[in-house]
């Protein structure tokens, strides 16, 4: 069985789908968008924790009190932990050198606690019943240190009559795949090296009039036809696999070819993978142009991955980086598991890729399963950093009504949210009855009509992903003509989705919109490579002129791939806040109930603010790293609006707390790289009076403000680096909600 779906044991084949159904959606409001989407999860350890009191591991989970600063991940690891992956929020997983470490830890000011990380934590709720049970299960085994080879590890546990068909996924030292039996599985959960065993997930494979709805042609016509552009694709085959017999369409557009399911033979026998290579590079030349891709001056770099059974040969480390190497910086996969909104081995995989080349975009289809009502969309789409897309309707009405109205979500599409509660599918685009290439090999049977000897149509959000993928070729072409060199993947996002038609959809089933590439190239827009820690923020002001349409920002980054044991993905947390010319205040993602200022994002990697009737002005725009454990984080923005110079200062560290007689003083400790001054001052709100104290390490007080007046401030002179702890309290009265600023050098 393993042996089959070789290195990322895959499955897939493809469904057509042809039931209908209606999703429910809610009244619109104006001014808002339309869903029911909690963008706030309750913070807590997003993992299933089982405590115990006494444990002989050497794995721990280390908690701390709050957004992680890299001085108590640098203090904590002096002290004897090794940090490894990090779990929502505010913890790590960590070996500790011995029990003298975790006593000196657990006294650090800043930790919350130190747990046992027990060894059944690290089997996926899926596997637990097989815990026990005489039966074999297919595994990935994820191990602690990200540098060590697993497979190593796990033959040190498994006797070798059981491993002939381990597989070590390249340049993923530390991720194993392995056939295991029950008691196997026991073994290798024990193991100190082995932090998470998860399931493998089996997966399913996932134009004409496409062009003008999504604007594409609108851009082809001025020269935008993806230019100097590669895109990668991994599917079924192209047409003959033979460059010397190939479809007329693809002569000259293929840059590489590669032949993985079956050695030596790239042909397309389903007709999947060379109809998406037609919706992408096509030049018509079998239909004298008029049937052509939406990028047809792009090249391919084609793997060709199903093998003589049907299943797909998928290796995702491979494919990403032969494409890679090859000079493709987008790749289209239309591909993905139906299980329900999970993030799985491969989304983990999309992710970590994605990370490591920002520059690369990796658009998937979000699946077909969307008579099944929400939570549908299928991983890797699950995966944060990429862009999944759903499938809206074309403008075929002759079709019947599955096709008859642009600006309906197809009933098949996949929705949202994902399991962990983030927004996916990111974008639409037309999916029914899209007319592209046939190949030649393809029975009838595997389209939804045959056009003609060259062409056929297939429906699906297959279909819409390279719809979707020939629209960031030309947005990246217009990029870099316009001298932005190596653009990131979260700038074409940010772009994408601030052009996208709003549809007035349920955002679970339409993302952010339709995709609209023209509007997407008038963006306005930032590209921060740079990056941002915790606590940092950078501060810009927009200009609205144009009253008669939504004024849109739309913030993205490429984040940290999550740690494949915890419940929520998201590691690096930005923040957007946006205030009106009028002071009316935003958060990112806050679309769905007034007032739309009360809920602040910790799930997303995409935080948008969409007003539908803005007024005209200058907008301040704040973006804040809110959270970022494994920085710095880069990002990118992209607006409706116009830039206009702001001076950029040193942000102060800002607290916001409350005290009152049960809690009358709250800390808060500082890092000091070098000597020089340090300033703190805090205001309140309330009938109060509260102090201000600093204390260096030793608990000496070394400055003080006790007046009655706001707000209190301290100026001191540190004359050595070192821990300082800032200390407001509550003097008289019954409660006070203040504001803590603090300045000191070196932050």
């Amino acid at each position: 069985m393993l042996r089959r779906k070789r290195c990322q044991i895959i499955t897939i084949t493809f469904i057509m789908l042809t039931v209908f159904w209606n999703a429910p959606i809610s009244a619109k409001q104006p001014g808002e968008r339309v869903g029911s989407i909690p963008i706030e999860s309750k913070k807590e350890l997003a993992i299933d924790l089982v405590e115990a009191e006494k444990s002989k591991s050497e794995l721990v989970i280390i908690q701390f009190t709050g957004p992680i600063r890299e001085e108590w991940k640098e203090q904590t690891e002096d002290w004897g932990a090794l940090l490894g992956d990090y779990i929502p929020d505010y913890a790590f997983i960590a070996k500790l050198a011995d029990k003298k470490a975790k006593k000196k830890i657990e006294k650090l000011p800043y930790v919350e606690r130190v747990v046992p990380f027990q060894p059944v934590t690290k089997v996926a709720p899926s596997l637990r019943s097989s815990l026990g049970k005489n039966r074999n299960v297919d595994v990935a085994v994820i191990g602690f240190d990200h540098q060590v080879n697993m497979q190593r590890t796990v033959r040190e546990l498994v006797p070798d009559e059981e491993l002939a068909d381990m597989q070590t996924i390249e340049d993923t030292s530390h991720i194993t795949i392995a056939t295991l039996n029950a008691q196997s599985l026991e073994e290798v959960i024990l193991s100190e090296d082995v932090i998470a065993v998860i399931p493998v997930p089996e997966n399913k494979l996932h134009n004409d009039r496409a062009s003008a709805l999504t604007q594409s042609s609108t851009l082809l016509s001025t020269g935008y036809s993806g230019k100097g552009q590669l895109i990668g694709i991994a599917d079924t085959g192209l047409d003959t696999g033979d460059a010397a017999s190939m479809h007329p369409d693809f002569l000259g557009q293929i840059k590489s070819l590669y032949a993985w399911g079956r050695r030596g033979d790239a042909s397309d026998r389903h007709g999947h993978g060379t109809h998406i290579a037609g919706t992408l590079v096509g030049t018509g030349e079998a239909s004298d142009g008029i049937y052509k891709g939406l990028a047809p001056d792009a090249e391919l770099v084609f793997h060709s991955i199903q093998d003589r059974y049907g299943a797909l040969f998928i290796d995702v480390e491979t494919f990403l980086s032969q494409s890679y190497a090859d000079g493709a910086r987008i790749h289209s996969d239309s591909w993905g598991a139906d299980d329900y909104g999970e993030y799985s081995l491969t989304s983990f995989l999309f992710d970590r890729f994605l990370w490591q080349h920002p520059d690369m975009t990796a658009l998937i289809a979000a699946g077909n399963t969307g008579y099944d009502g929400f939570q549908t969309v299928g991983s890797p789409a699950t995966a944060k950093n990429a862009i999944a897309v759903g499938a809206s309707e074309n403008d075929r009405p002759d079709w019947g009504d599955w096709s008859d109205d642009p600006d309906q979500i197809w009933q098949y599409s996949s929705s949202g949210l994902t399991a962990d509660g983030r927004l996916k599918p990111d974008i639409v685009a037309p999916g029914t009855a899209i007319l592209s290439t046939r190949s030649s090999l393809a029975p009838n049977k595997n389209f939804d009509r045959r056009f003609d000897e060259f062409y056929a149509y297939m429906s699906g959000s297959s279909m819409a992903t390279p719809v979707v993928a020939a629209g960031i070729a030309q947005i990246r072409q217009f990029l870099i003509e316009h001298g932005h060199d190596e653009p990131s993947s979260a700038l074409q996002k940010a772009m994408l989705l601030t052009g996208a038609d709003d549809l007035g959809e349920d955002m679970r089933r339409q993302g952010f919109g339709r995709a609209n590439f023209l509007n997407a190239i008038e963006t306005n827009f930032v590209d921060e490579k740079k990056g941002m820690r915790t606590k940092e923020r950078r501060t810009y002001a927009i200009k609205v002129e144009d009253t008669t349409k939504p004024f849109v920002i739309t913030l993205a980054w490429t984040d940290y791939p999550a740690s494949l044991v915890a419940n929520r993905t998201l590691v690096n947390d930005l923040n957007l806040q946006v205030t009106t010319p009028t002071g009316e205040k935003r958060n990112g993602n806050d679309f769905f109930e007034a007032p739309f200022d009360d809920e602040v994002d910790n799930l997303n990697n995409v935080e948008q603010v969409w007003i539908g009737k803005p007024d005209a002005g200058v907008y301040e725009v704040i973006v804040e790293g809110y959270n970022i454990p494994k920085g710095p984080q880069a990002y990118a923005l992209a607006t409706t609006g116009a830039w206009v110079q702001v001076e950029q200062e040193e942000p102060d560290d800002v607290i916001i707390g409350e005290l009152n007689k049960k809690q009358k003083f709250a800390d808060n400790w500082i890092r000091v790289s070098k000597p020089g001054k340090l300033k703190a001052s805090v205001d309140w709100v309330g009938e109060a009076d509260v102090d201000l104290y600093v204390y260096d390490l030793q608990k000496n007080a070394i400055a003080s403000a006790k007046r009655t007046d706001h707000p209190e401030e301290v100026t001191v002179k540190l004359q050595k680096a070192g821990f300082y702890k800032i200390r407001v309290v509550l003097d008289e009265g019954d409660e006070a909600h203040f504001r803590l600023s603090i300045s000191y050098p070196g932050k």
